[in-house]
């Protein structure tokens, strides 16, 4: 907060009602007033409650303090002058102590005592109230000169509380923290500066504003004789013949005092313990004398029954120990430096609150570490009225100090990512915003980079843009490289608050920049592809083709991340045209640098199908692409169904050409010598032989293959097999191809026959027509089955209802064949008169020897 607010806000309060205009009039002599801007009384602390203490501010700089003030006429009702000047010297005594001793448990004095005729006034860290403010039994309801007299009694219960009491509540971290805060100070003094406190009570200890408990009121400290403290020393008891002003707090006074003239360290222990049991007892003391040394004593032998019924408000880990505090054997009560090491006090919370007082006097390595891991890790376990009261303003102060801002910013971040914008913007902001613009060291900045995401979140975009994205841009032109690659982690975390003018003339040129320095280091070229892929929606089409694509392009595929990080930028331009990447690009630049990768033995199974399926992709594209543009060109393709063979595609099967045909050749149906087809044709009325011979269609298509066994028992299997025909030929000269001169016919394969012998050959392919034998001028081939000779030999068959077609089939069965000699005027259709060739099994030719021939 700014100076000049401060005043001012000091100010109103001065002359505000409550009393602060009359305060300020009293304090017009005071020479405290040329140091410090006071305000209006906020607490009350001390004997009998005789310092006011006021809000203030120091006038150099605007620190803020508190001012304690003591009015000397509040104690001229004591009515002898003498009693008067020795409150004021107890007073002013105890202010050159709290000097003297100085230690992060006591309360500390920043300015010395100032005095005029009417007051006594010095200044101390700022202070909330007195403990006995807060647990508010014996306060009146409004702030003012304590009341005397020993016949005042306490106030009843439903006495309002003043405002400490109903706007502040103890949590239990609280008390376990102020309590051991007050047990340190009572072990420095015994032990360091070996002093008996002797006023140990709720108005002596003052609650600062950061939440700490701190121990003061050291008007009636006695110096040891010594060392340990444990032998007695002799002290005044608490007397009626004596002003209340100038004597410690009867109710919280050890009983060796009033019953034996005597104190040690235990006595002080003794009154911790009576604290201690006030604050579980609502603020009420278990002793309440009201001024009266004889109601003390009566009060004193109910003691141990009152600590026995407190005991259950009393957290366990403790009971033990207020149970021997209390106790009136002196021997029996710890001292200082064993309380504190009860398990009670054993919470890393506390602990860490604890070196957080204690922070100044460590040195930066040890500031250094404790910020980064023990407070980072128990913030989580400090309430959160704690991290604003008592840990923020610690790490305020820190961030001036650039040897640990780097640590400092750690839990900074923590505390900024869960308080609330309301927490961030009025408790935060104001002095984090200086941390932007100031020098800071490379760790410092790597961090703010990191968590810049973080702290977007909560702060205003004015702010943004004027104070935080200056600090980014900055980042890229750091010369060191973990500077650049924090700067590349912010840019990705925190694309969305960058508008598309800075990502364009900014973050791309300078991202480029460098990638082209450390293009071989992989942290730095996965930060720069994470980047362009938050980024990439935000450019134009043509930095994408001219500036991101080469730049891909450009990126060594070798580890696993990069390659998955390419793909996934790739993919993400696919989704979309605007991208830029055509199918030109894809099929000369891109698939040719990502189409090895997919034998890369680094990858994964899961990398691998990513990597997989952004090529499919691609190659849907270009497909589509250059099938639309192929069908534009009046250009028909077959369909690409990925999946068909491509043998099925281009199979003969699916060919069609024109059938061959032999000239002068006449061929009913295509026939077969197997015997499948002999069985199937074999079950007609006119023969078993004679149907099949003569082509007669079978009865039943469903004509099964073994009535063949019952046709031709003798037959043999292996005569089921298609042999290929024998082909016998008759020539009519001795130049005839393939011919005997008058000799029996020649027997041979059709594939015997070689091409020069096909090209002279004059054989007439014509069927007989006439006559009982052919009879041609010309050779005429009778064409012979071998299976025919098999089943003649086998089972006689009548077929022909002539006498010369049965003489035939007999020469046939025998394997003899007459030659004939007919005119060349007979050799044309009468060879058999009357008889239809297509009828006749003695001249069918076998198509597939005569296709094969030919």
């Amino acid at each position: 907060m700014p100076a000049t607010a401060m005043f001012s806000n000091l100010k109103s309060r001065v002359g505000g009602g409550g009393g602060g205009g009359a305060a300020q009039n009293v304090l017009d002599h005071n020479p405290i007033t040329q140091y410090f801007e006071i305000g209006k009384v906020v607490a009350s602390a001390g004997p009998e409650h005789v310092w006011k203490i006021h809000d203030a501010y120091r006038k150099s700089d605007g620190k803020e303090v508190s001012v304690f003030v003591f009015e000397k006429r509040s104690a001229e009702k004591l009515h002898k002058p003498k009693r008067k000047e020795t409150v004021t010297e107890l007073l002013r005594g105890s202010v050159r102590q709290l000097e003297r001793f100085r230690h992060p448990k006591v309360l500390q004095v920043h300015h010395p005592i100032e005095e005029c005729n009417d007051t006594l006034a010095f200044a101390s860290e700022p202070v909330l109230a007195s403990l006995a403010n807060i647990l508010a039994f014996q306060e009146p309801s409004q702030v003012g000169p304590p009341a005397t007299g020993a016949s005042q009694h306490p106030p009843p219960q439903n006495t309002p509380r003043p405002p400490h009491a109903r706007e502040y509540h103890f949590l239990d971290i609280e008390l376990k923290y102020g309590i051991l805060q007050i047990t340190e100070a009572l072990s420095f003094l015994h032990y360091s500066g070996h002093v008996l406190h002797r006023n140990v009570c709720p108005s002596s200890i003052l609650v600062t504003k950061k939440g700490t408990w701190k121990l003061g009121g050291l008007e009636f400290t006695e110096r040891m004789n010594d060392v340990d403290g444990l032998e007695p020393l002799s002290c005044q008891p608490w007397t009626s013949r004596l002003p209340k002003m100038a004597q410690p707090d009867l109710d919280f006074t050890a009983p060796e005092v009033q019953t034996s003239s005597v104190c040690s360290v235990l006595s002080d222990m003794f009154s911790l313990g009576m604290v201690i049991c006030a604050i579980f007892n609502q603020g009420r003391p278990l002793i309440q004398a009201n001024h009266s040394s004889s109601t003390y004593l009566k009060q004193l032998e109910l003691l141990e029954d009152q600590v026995h019924n407190l005991l259950p408000r009393v957290p366990i880990p403790l009971q033990e120990a207020a149970v021997r505090l209390l106790s009136r054997e002196t021997r029996q009560r710890p001292t200082a430096q064993l309380l504190s090491l009860i398990k009670y006090f054993s919470d890393p919370a506390v602990q860490a609150l604890q070196f957080l007082d204690v922070i100044n006097m460590k040195d930066p390595t040890q500031k250094s570490h404790f910020y980064r891991n023990t407070l980072k890790e128990v913030l989580p376990y400090i309430p959160r009225k704690l991290w604003f009261q008592h840990v923020w303003p610690c790490l305020q102060q820190e961030m001036r100090t650039q040897e640990v801002l780097a640590a400092v910013l750690q839990p900074i971040i923590y505390l900024i990512q869960e308080c609330s914008v309301e927490e961030y913007e009025n408790i935060i902001l104001p002095p984090f915003r200086n941390v932007f613009s100031i020098p800071k060291s490379i760790q410092a900045t790597v961090t703010l980079l990191e968590n810049l995401h973080i702290i977007l979140e909560k702060t205003p975009r004015d702010d943004i843009r004027t104070e935080v994205l200056p600090m980014l841009y900055n980042a890229f032109e750091s010369t060191t490289i973990q500077v650049q690659t924090a700067a590349l982690v912010a840019v990705t975390n925190v694309s969305e608050y960058l508008d598309e003018s800075s990502i364009r003339r900014m973050v791309l040129p300078k991202m480029k920049t460098v990638y082209e320095k450390n293009a071989t280091d992989l942290k730095i070229v996965g930060n720069i592809l994470s980047c362009i892929e938050k980024t990439l929606d935000r450019l134009e089409r043509p930095q994408i083709i001219d500036e991101v694509l080469p730049l891909l392009w450009d990126v060594r595929l070798q580890d696993p991340d990069i390659i998955l990080r390419v793909v996934n930028i790739y993919r993400l331009m696919l989704s979309d045209k605007k991208y830029g990447l055509s199918v030109n690009l894809m099929a000369t630049r891109v698939m040719p640098s990502l189409l090895p990768q997919t034998v890369n033995p680094s990858l994964n199974l899961e990398q691998f199908t990513i990597l997989f399926e952004v090529l499919q992709e691609m190659l849907d594209h270009i497909d589509r692409n250059q099938r639309n543009r192929l069908k534009l060109d009046n250009i028909s393709l077959p369909s690409p169904e990925r999946h068909r063979p491509l043998r099925h595609l281009y199979s003969s099967d699916n060919m069609h050409v024109p059938p061959f045909n032999i000239p002068n050749l006449r061929i009913e149906q295509r026939k077969t010598s197997s015997a499948e087809d002999m069985a199937r044709k074999n079950s007609t009325d006119s023969g078993m032989l004679g149907g099949w011979w003569f082509g007669a269609s079978p009865s039943s298509p469903d004509s099964n293959f073994l009535r063949v066994h019952n046709a031709f028992p003798n037959r043999r299997l292996s005569d089921n097999t298609l042999m290929t025909p024998k082909i016998r030929i008759a020539p009519s000269c001795a130049s005839s191809p393939g011919g005997t001169p008058g000799g029996g016919l020649p027997i041979r394969r059709h594939s015997s026959i070689g091409p020069q012998e096909r090209r002279g050959s004059t054989i007439n392919l014509s069927p007989p027509t006439g006559g009982s034998m052919p009879n041609t001028s010309s050779s005429v081939p009778f064409l012979l089955s071998s299976s025919m000779q098999s089943i003649r030999s086998r089972r006689p068959s009548a077929c022909l209802s002539s006498s010369q077609g049965s003489g035939l089939l007999q020469q046939l069965g025998s394997g003899m064949v007459r030659q004939l000699s007919l005119s060349g005027s007979q050799a044309n259709g009468r060879a058999f008169p009357g008889t239809n060739v297509r009828q006749c099994p003695s001249f069918c030719y076998i198509s597939l020897s005569l296709a094969s021939s030919v």
